[in-house]
């Protein structure tokens, strides 16, 4: 071999040493690359799966429709809610989901009704929760078992619709659902979860779209600009389609006069963030409350709320471990834990006696409310941080109790005033012939004490009776709410149809 032969066979040997290990680490690179993109497309389309999934998901473990059997109520006292007047030693016979009769023991009956003797035990209208956020199926059983027959939802999404739907067709037991629409804001405050609209046209297509689509009513949030809000509101008054809006305050740049006419107001604490401007002052106050009686508002107070929060900052750990937690949905149970709880568990002591203050004070407004004779629902707005359902209605009425309002109030702001905002009075909130038959039966008198509607002895959801051990087994099932994966499903479906045209 050659001097010349010797030098340059190495230098070729190591050029394509090199090259060999230059297509090496291309074909590594490249079936990294491949892996990667049908990794990201395996979890996209595990991603997008959850929808079809979420839609069609039935749990195993809900329970059965079976109203069919007629049923006397013997020896029973009734509260009428109309005028504050418990009823004794009555009959009330069922059928068909109605009450039929109502009276001595002489009452007229199908010779096969099922007869119970309540021997004096006390039986009230089905309860209404009229602020609830229904994450989950299970939700509207655990009401059902804390005797809350109907709920109003606050923020609907397409699910509820499927739920109402189901509900209507018997497939399974729950609570009555009246849902709003997506929750219609501006953009100042805005988050994911909303339909922000900015366009006055905007607003009026979409008021068209959730009539057309089955909602109940809109719910409005009150950071809507002065126009978006006024074609909400003329739309929604030509189609004869209610509006709950969140805050008694008015939308800047409109007076009290623009909330008129709404099915209700929401949230007793904006009148104080609001008008009041974070004050105190109890004249200001009584004269704010005045003007706005004179537009013959509804309001649904939401004291739980507040308190709920006013707790996490007082309590911290202590008040979360109090709370039944696997009730809640877990996915929104991570979403409230992020952007609400977060912040109320690292609150301050300052703002934890600030809050104090602040929900003693909005007692008083209340209070105020009910002086002045504004008309009150129950809501406990259950669902939000970590509120339970069914428990969050009755921490309502403990508080409403607490404000100072009567027994009679409360419990007419928990029944026929909630069906009468509603536009169903005319078959639920009060114990009368030809009415569904949603009851709720009692040991104790809760005119006495309202702490007995928390603890009912049986329910009656359109004439089915349902026992205390059925309402236990209810209470059991919504410890196992939809999994993660479902509930994504759920909030991708919702994202998606929003941003929709």
């Amino acid at each position: 071999m050659d001097e010349k032969s010797a030098k340059t066979r190495p230098f070729s040997a190591g050029v394509k040493s090199k090259f060999t290990n230059w297509l090496i680490n291309m074909k590594i690179l490249i079936n990294l690359l491949k892996y990667t993109i049908l990794s990201l497309l395996c979890v996209l389309a595990l991603i997008l799966l959850a929808i079809p999934i979420s839609i069609y998901e039935m749990p195993n473990d809900l329970h059965t429709v079976d109203n069919t059997e007629d049923i006397v109520l013997d020896n029973a006292n009734y509260i009428d809610v109309l005028t504050g007047k418990t009823i004794r030693n009555q009959r009330i016979y069922l059928s068909k989901g109605r009450i039929v009769s109502i009276g001595e023991k002489t009452s007229s009956q199908s010779r096969d009704a099922r007869v119970i003797d309540l021997h004096g035990e006390y039986v009230v209208p089905g309860l209404f929760d009229m602020h609830v956020h229904l994450h989950d199926r299970k939700y509207l059983a655990l009401y059902l078992a804390y005797g809350v027959t109907s709920v109003r939802n606050m923020r609907g999404l397409p699910m509820h619709l499927r739920w109402k739907s189901e509900l209507s067709r018997g497939d399974w037991l729950g609570s009555n659902l009246y849902t709003s629409s997506p929750v219609l804001d501006g953009e100042r405050y805005a988050h994911a979860l909303q339909q922000v609209v900015i366009s006055p046209a905007k607003a009026r297509e979409l008021v068209r779209k959730y009539k057309d689509d089955g909602y109940d009513f809109i719910k409005a949030y009150g950071y809507l600009d002065k126009e978006v809000f006024e074609a909400i509101t003329d739309e929604a008054s030509r189609l004869d389609f209610p509006i709950a809006k969140h805050g008694p305050n008015p939308v800047d740049g409109l007076g009290l006069q623009s909330n008129s006419g709404l099915q209700s107001l929401e949230h007793v604490e904006d009148i104080f963030q609001g008008p009041l401007n974070f004050s105190f002052d109890q004249n200001s106050m009584a004269i704010w409350v005045s003007q706005l009686k004179a537009i013959n508002p509804t309001v649904t107070p939401t004291l739980a709320t507040f308190h709920h929060l006013t707790k996490l900052s007082q309590d911290k750990a202590a008040f979360v471990d109090s709370l039944p937690l696997n009730t809640l949905n877990p996915l929104y149970r991570i979403i409230n834990a992020e952007f609400g709880v977060k912040r109320w568990l690292g609150a301050s002591q300052e703002q934890a006696d600030w809050n104090s203050k602040e929900e003693q004070f909005l007692f008083d407004i209340v209070r105020e409310l009910d002086k002045q004779e504004v008309t009150l629902l129950l809501g406990s707005d259950g669902g939000t941080l970590y509120m339970p359902p069914g428990l969050s209605t009755h921490l309502e009425i403990e508080l409403m109790v607490k404000a100072g309002i009567s027994p009679i109030k409360v419990l007419r702001a928990a029944t026929i005033n909630a069906a009468t905002a509603l536009g169903v009075d005319d078959k639920y909130g009060s114990i009368e012939i030809g009415k569904v038959a949603d009851l709720v039966v009692l040991k104790e008198n809760p005119l006495d004490d309202l702490q007995a509607l928390a603890a009912p002895i049986a329910v009656i959801k359109a004439g089915q009776w349902i026992n205390s051990s059925e309402l236990s087994a209810l209470r059991i099932s919504a410890e196992k709410p939809s999994n993660l994966y479902i509930s994504m499903g759920r909030l991708l479906e919702d994202i998606i149809s929003r941003a929709m045209p």
